[in-house]
């Protein structure tokens, strides 16, 4: 199931919430939402609208680049 990124807003990159979805519908979950920042160790809050589905690669797909 794909992570859901939000940025972190003390050091501006890109973190993972913890949370996970496996619809790329994000506005259906409730927010704000606080996570502990794995990036700064602050707890954030993100929202539907600030995140973003990590973009996941299938092991088939991987196999037939390398092929």
């Amino acid at each position: 199931m794909p992570r859901i990124l939000t940025q972190c807003p003390t050091l501006g990159t890109q973190v993972p919430t913890g949370h996970r979805t496996p619809a790329l519908d994000l506005a259906s979950m409730a927010s704000p939402l606080s996570f502990r920042c794995p990036a700064c160790q602050a707890v954030h809050s993100w929202t539907a609208e600030e995140a973003e589905v990590e973009e996941t690669i299938s092991l088939s797909t991987l196999r037939n680049r390398a092929a």
